[in-house]
């Protein structure tokens, strides 16, 4: 028999249709807002401006600086000599103290202007800090110091300041770092902060004695400030210190400098402080007796005002017109 016959071949496939896309998958929409949503924290305010030393600049901050100029913490000014090789109060307040050694120099003022002007004036070269109080035995306060005559021709030193903590004695240059109970030390490079507690920083900064013709070659300016209200827990006195207690400036005597010849400072801020220079006298660099001593007190001073400070009041030179009333340019210095 003849062989079957193949099989017809299968028709061809038609060519499949290109799949359409899936459709684009669309945003999802945002969940709906929480009752109660869980916020991220705020970014904080950008920090106080501080100085080199890493101290906020709190409000009514006080000093002396250059041949000695003194700065108020509520306002007002005045300048003052000190005697020489003596020690001052510039700062009392309840558990600690600041004392000061004012030098005798001869410096140069107006080079610049080519009119010679010499003065015979001081600047501070002791700065003396005592931490402790009547919470302490004695043996048991931070007693430190800080000495231009340290600072060497690049204005820094490695035993610019030493003293004794819990009567050890210890000792810091550039860079030191020193906690002794409530009082923290730190040095940077020509600059030291001392400060107690929360309470009050002082920063104390090396600098040249510019033009000098005679006395010591370098100085040392502070800057007093209050941390919080520890004006009105503490009601500090001294020269500088009496400014945080009470709520107006203070003016006192400043000394008047002519453009060329000579002058002798002689200015004691007199009418900007209470009683007189030689009534915050110390005999040693870290006593913390004198006439208006806050040191070993517990609580505020008696005659504080309700408002926490002492009593208001303007305290002002007795002679601000005329010589008293003028003053040169701190610059210059």
């Amino acid at each position: 028999p003849p062989p079957p016959s193949p099989p017809p071949p299968s028709p061809p496939s038609p060519p499949r249709s290109p799949s359409p896309p899936p459709p684009s998958a669309s945003p999802s929409p945002p969940p709906p807002p929480l009752d109660d949503p869980v916020s991220p924290p705020p970014i904080p305010p950008p920090p106080a401006d501080s100085d080199s030393d890493g101290i906020s600049n709190e409000a009514d901050p006080a000093g002396a600086e250059k041949d000695p100029h003194l700065h108020f913490a509520r306002g007002g000014e005045a300048d003052f000599r000190g005697r020489d090789g003596v020690f001052y109060n510039f700062f009392s307040a309840p558990g600690f103290t600041v004392n000061v050694k004012t030098e005798a120099a001869t410096f140069r003022l107006h080079k610049e202007r080519k009119q010679d002007l010499i003065v015979d004036g001081s600047f501070i070269t002791e700065v003396h800090v005592v931490a402790g109080g009547i919470s302490l035995p004695a043996w048991a306060w931070a007693n430190a110091s800080c000495w231009a005559n340290q600072l060497d021709d690049h204005n820094t030193g490695w035993h610019v300041i030493n003293g004794t903590c819990a009567s050890r004695p210890f000792q810091l240059g550039t860079g030191g770092h020193k906690v002794c109970d409530d009082l923290d030390i730190k040095m940077k490079f020509s600059s030291a902060v001392f400060k107690y507690r929360d309470a009050w920083a002082i920063v104390v900064r090396g600098n040249y004695v510019f033009d000098r013709k005679s006395g010591p070659s370098h100085r040392l300016d502070l800057t007093f400030k209050q941390i919080g209200d520890a004006a009105a827990r503490s009601l500090p006195h001294g020269i500088i210190g009496q400014s945080f207690s009470t709520n107006g400036p203070r003016h006192g005597k400043r000394d008047v400098y002519p453009s060329s010849g000579r002058i002798a400072t002689s200015a004691m801020a007199e009418g900007a402080i209470e009683g007189d220079a030689a009534m915050y006298e110390v005999a040693r660099p870290y006593a913390t007796e004198f006439a208006f001593s806050r040191f070993m007190s517990a609580a505020p001073a008696e005659e504080a005002s309700p408002s926490g400070l002492l009593l208001p009041g303007e305290a002002s030179s007795t002679a601000r017109g005329g010589r008293f009333g003028e003053s040169h340019s701190a610059g210059l210095l």
